[in-house]
């Protein structure tokens, strides 16, 4: 826990809980005034610690956004994804189930500590985390409202064949006898577009959690699951207050499901889509491209984002 003053005006504490047997642990951040709100953080896809950092992408976005929670009086918890971080378990033969009854957890944790108190509970979600949300709303009638950065309502399958088209797209873009190189062997190796069909039939089929393509582990059950989600079906009936943020060079999620996600939510919504802002949450001025995410880590989130939060949540 980080010591009090003037200058840091913020507590952060290590806590860990179990789900069953797999042990998970978080950061409770506080600040040091009376709490009177709490957001837990959920997170994106892929093997995400606390901070939404994995070994080949430090996004740093959670601590960023507790950090500013905190200094606005909002207490906040994030957590290591099972098999991440510092929490146990095993990430690859985790399904989208699994980690939703670890966030489930983790907001009964959140709901009985003492140093949140009787604080009114917020959910913040981004990327899948925007379709965890709306399923712990719907289990718990103590949620005050939701925050979803980055939401998406189309099927899985059509967002990862849409990722993979970008994909390519960028890759073609890729200037110098490196961009022809990888060109060359992406297209020896034959059409990606079609073996990524063949490999979501054949984990439709199986039954397995995971299985290996060339020695690396493919997460089937977390990709099954996904694929037989219905995104808007998860949404619908969802009655509480909704703050939507949406990136319009967002080239992992469709910007315009941030507009169609608010005419289907039965609460009160407030949305935006805030122009040249990236999945990852930072703007990018030039044209979108995942290969700029690296130097777009080094910036800090955007403003407009964390201002849009902690301004909806004094009002919410």
């Amino acid at each position: 826990m980080s010591d009090e003053s003037m200058d840091d005006p913020i507590n952060e504490q290590t806590v860990t809980i179990k789900n069953g047997k797999v042990a998970l642990e978080g950061t409770l951040c506080t600040p040091v005034t009376t709490v009177e709100k709490a957001v837990l953080l959920l997170p994106g896809s892929g093997p995400l610690d606390r901070n939404q950092n994995s070994t080949t992408a430090q996004l740093n976005i959670f601590n960023a956004v507790a950090n500013h929670l905190a200094s606005h009086g909002i207490a906040s918890l994030r957590f290591d994804k099972r098999g991440c971080g510092k929490s146990k378990g095993n990430f690859n033969s985790a399904g989208h189930t699994d980690l939703v009854d670890d966030a489930r957890c983790w907001l009964q944790y959140l709901r009985n500590e003492s140093s949140v108190g009787n604080a009114r509970l917020y959910l913040l979600g981004h990327s899948e985390g925007t379709l965890i949300s709306p399923q712990l709303i719907k289990d718990h009638d103590f949620i005050a409202g939701q925050i979803l950065l980055m939401p998406f309502l189309e099927d899985f399958e059509v967002v990862i064949r849409r990722q993979a088209e970008n994909a390519l797209k960028d890759l073609e873009e890729l200037e110098g006898f490196r961009g022809k190189l990888i060109r060359f062997f992406v297209r020896l190796s034959g059409d990606q577009l079609r073996k990524q069909e063949k490999l979501i039939k054949r984990i439709r089929k199986s039954r397995r959690a995971t299985f290996k393509i060339r020695k690396q582990v493919i997460n089937a059950k977390w990709i099954r699951e996904m694929v037989n989600l219905d995104p808007v079906a998860i949404h619908s009936g969802v009655a509480v207050p909704t703050l939507l943020i949406g990136g319009e060079k967002d080239l992992q999620c469709q910007p315009d499901d941030v507009n169609k996600l608010a005419r289907l939510l039965a609460g009160r919504v407030e949305s935006h889509i805030f122009a040249d802002l990236t999945h990852i949450l930072r703007a990018d001025p030039e044209k979108p491209s995942v290969r700029h995410y690296l130097a777009l880590t080094l910036k800090d989130i955007d403003d407009r984002v964390l201002s849009s939060i902690t301004r909806w949540l004094a009002d919410n």
